[in-house]
């Protein structure tokens, strides 16, 4: 007994010790200054890690790749273009009907189907740092403006991780409708801020996008932009429209390639895009000049986009573009036994998404988009 009392003794000033050490907590993060100046580095941190993963990991010979086509021997290589962008409409239309673990199978299978395409590790070079951008850009958005009601509804509960102040709720950012319990805060009457089931969710709805851009690269890894034209064409798509839409596609590695040109003469040129030194003044003078010297290049690239768009003009006059309704093909584009069995296992895979989308805790759950 002596040694129980002596026990509870000692947990008391334990507990007060960290009672005391929460509350000092408490008051440094929600110190006015502190709490705007929080609540707006967040806002911003989101964007801006993600525009830094993608450039990073990625950059302008990551993106010029994404848009050219390197031919392979699987059967991917070989599916009609048709089956393929019929891949990406069911994956995208079952995605966004279903429950999330659904979204995350069909994710999962298409991943795997990376694994027949040539040059895999360069493809999840491109793949893997787009979904993770997509990942962490939604969760960071949901975690601050998923609606309240819709949370209820998903969790049942909402546990908030960090409060605004309240004239955030004027940009949407997440309200509570009563009293909510906020760490180091304790108790609020409505609440502004972060929630962690805002976090889940949009981790969860992450998986309906990323599953079709999944789709939507795989189609454009392992097929021609002139067969996809084509294919596109015989859907009975417009000529004018898939015509723009493919020189579009084509003119993205162009504009990366000339902005890359662009970039490298100037540098040679002496000019420093990176701020040097410890001097705030000194650095943001380095920060304006550099900005100047973008704005500067971007004249130069329009320049050079509009001369290709002018070559690309008179290559379509000289092939005579638009001379005949009844166009003909260097290459006659014919359905296989592979591609009708591929597009009996997508119908089927859409029936069973249609199915499973009214069966109850299997459809989609509210979106906020």
């Amino acid at each position: 007994m002596l040694f129980i009392n002596w026990a509870y003794s000692a947990v008391e000033p334990a507990q007060a010790l960290g009672g005391a050490l929460a509350s000092d907590l408490g008051s440094i993060l929600y110190n006015p200054i502190v709490n705007w100046a929080i609540s707006l580095v967040y806002l911003i941190w989101g964007p801006a890690l993600v525009i830094y993963l993608i450039f990073k990991l990625i950059g302008f010979r990551g993106y010029m790749s994404l848009f050219r086509y390197a031919g392979g021997k699987s059967f991917l290589y070989r599916l009609d273009p048709r089956v393929k962008i019929l891949l990406s409409i069911v994956v995208t239309t079952v995605a966004a009907m279903t429950v999330w673990w659904i979204s995350a199978i069909l994710f999962a299978g298409v991943m795997a189907l990376y694994a027949f395409t040539s040059n895999v590790k360069e493809k999840m070079r491109i793949v893997a740092p787009l979904v993770l951008a997509s990942f962490i850009g939604t969760a960071w958005v949901q975690s601050m403006i998923a609606p309240y009601s819709y949370l209820m509804y998903d969790f049942g509960e909402v546990h908030f991780i960090y409060a605004f102040p309240q004239a955030f709720s004027a940009l949407g950012i997440t309200q509570a409708n009563g009293t909510a319990y906020v760490p180091y805060l304790g108790y609020v009457q409505n609440p502004v801020g972060l929630t962690w089931e805002g976090f889940i969710y949009g981790l969860q709805i992450t998986f309906r996008s990323v599953a079709a851009i999944a789709a939507g690269l795989l189609l454009v890894f392992t097929t021609q932009p002139s067969d996809i034209l084509t294919s596109l064409e015989k859907s009975g798509l417009p000529v004018e429209l898939g015509f723009a839409l493919l020189l579009a596609v084509s003119s993205v590695p162009k504009v990366l390639e000339a902005s890359m040109t662009t970039l490298n003469a100037l540098k040679a040129r002496g000019v420093d895009f990176r701020p040097r030194g410890r001097n705030p003044f000194a650095a943001a003078s380095a920060l304006g000049n550099a900005v100047r010297y973008v704005l500067l290049a971007l004249v130069t690239i329009v320049v050079l986009t509009l001369k290709d768009a002018v070559q690309i003009a008179i290559a379509a006059e000289i092939r005579g573009f638009r001379a005949s309704r009844r166009r003909t093909y260097y290459r006659e584009m014919r359905m296989s036994r592979a591609d009708y069995i591929g597009i009996a296992l997508l119908l089927a895979l859409l029936a069973a998404g249609i199915y499973l989308s009214g069966v109850p805790g299997l459809g989609a759950i509210p979106y906020n988009p």
